[in-house]
């Protein structure tokens, strides 16, 4: 009976080898990888060379928009001097759909709905890729170690990306970029006197390209940090920020402007700006800047912090982040507080009233003091992952 028994035994074990996750074809993996949230992909990529080859590929994107599991991903850049001379950066996880309200009076502890993920240096070095949706294709520009004259296209779901039957004139290296009607604006990223072709703009219908006037020499020596679109005014935010260089599209020309707001952003045609006591807004169908109402607890809140705010168009709500410096003095620890607001907002009133449904979020708790912190928002798509 147990010469019978053993053999039956080691018979099930040879059955049933332990199986390894690597041994599933790509395509299994990819599709496993696409429904986990890209907030813990940073890490995700460091478990091997097989996951972090999927999670840079194209077709992991691809992957996300079939199986319509694509989310909106923040990137944070803060430095803390007292550590790395290197910024750091860090990616920032919001919860898709939460509810937002207008009760503020209590700020809510970090409950899983806002992660901010460190990002490995192996994992990504450089922002993303700069990538646009006109009409029915998806337009990108690959941001390369090399300066590139490449902008790519490809139809969301193919997985296929070709260039376009043109290069740019000039090859770049991390240029800003944004899309207004069926053109897409390239600036920067070249030689600073590059000052022909510092500029210049890809019409999607006729796959044609057409410089820039030159934006000037201070422009051109500055480093850019973001482009807005405006009605049909493009602003260049640069490293000099106490200017505006604004590009007229119907003028073909530049004009340069001191900022009357160090922290602005554009969402839907609204400028919405932080004074350092409360939140502002206008737009070109009305005179002079009016106040955003419903926000007095989150300006409250603003106050006390440190100074550094920065906000951003996230999906066409207003994303701000700023950090609370604590200091515990029984245990002798600094430490800050990253906090992170969500607006939505809502025109009453004939469009006369701008009012903000928000939550408030506590992200993360970092010890020291950043020196500065800074979202990196190119556009809007891509911030899809």
């Amino acid at each position: 009976m147990n010469s019978e028994s053993e053999p039956s035994e080691k018979k099930k074990k040879n059955l049933n080898p332990s199986l390894s996750l690597f041994s599933l074809p790509n395509d299994i993996l990819l599709n496993c990888i696409a429904r986990i949230s890209p907030s813990y992909y940073p890490k995700l990529s460091l478990v091997s060379k097989t996951f972090a080859s999927l999670i840079s590929s194209s077709k992991l994107k691809d992957t996300r928009f079939l199986q319509k599991t694509c989310e909106k991903i923040l990137l944070v850049c803060f430095h803390f001097p007292t550590k790395s001379p290197s910024p750091s950066w860090f990616s920032l996880w919001l919860k898709p759909n939460q509810a937002l309200t207008n009760d503020l009076g209590k700020k809510e502890e970090s409950t899983g709905n806002a992660l901010l993920v460190p990002i490995p240096s192996s994992y990504c070095r450089r922002p993303p890729t700069f990538m646009c949706k006109v009409g029915s294709e998806c337009y990108a520009i690959n941001r390369y170690c090399n300066p590139s004259f490449d902008l790519s296209v490809t139809k969301p779901g193919t997985g296929i990306w070709r260039k376009v039957p043109k290069m740019m004139t000039v090859a770049r290296e991390d240029p800003i970029a944004c899309v207004l009607d069926g053109k897409i604006y390239v600036m920067g990223g070249c030689s600073q006197e590059e000052s022909k072709n510092w500029g210049e703009v890809y019409d999607t219908k006729t796959q044609t390209w057409e410089s820039l006037p030159d934006p000037g020499f201070y422009l051109r020596v500055s480093t850019l940090r973001k482009m807005e679109v405006m009605g049909k005014k493009i602003y260049v935010i640069s490293s000099k920020k106490n200017t505006y260089h604004i590009y007229d599209t119907i003028e073909g020309r530049w004009e340069v402007v001191a900022p009357t707001f160090e922290c602005s952003v554009v969402v839907d045609n609204v400028r919405y700006c932080y004074t350092g006591t409360k939140f502002i807004w206008y737009d070109k169908k009305h005179n002079g800047s009016r106040r955003v109402d419903g926000l007095s607890v989150l300006e409250r809140h603003c106050r006390a912090g440190s100074g550094h705010i920065e906000m951003a168009n996230y999906g066409g709500k207003l994303l701000i982040i700023w950090d609370e410096f604590v200091y515990n003095a029984r245990d002798r620890h600094e430490k800050t507080n990253i906090w992170c607001a969500l607006i939505a907002f809502e025109k009453r009133n004939g469009d006369e009233e701008v009012w903000a449904r928000h939550s408030l979020i506590e992200v993360t708790k970092m010890f020291g003091s950043p020196s500065y912190l800074s979202p990196m928002v190119p556009h809007s798509t891509s911030m899809a992952h």
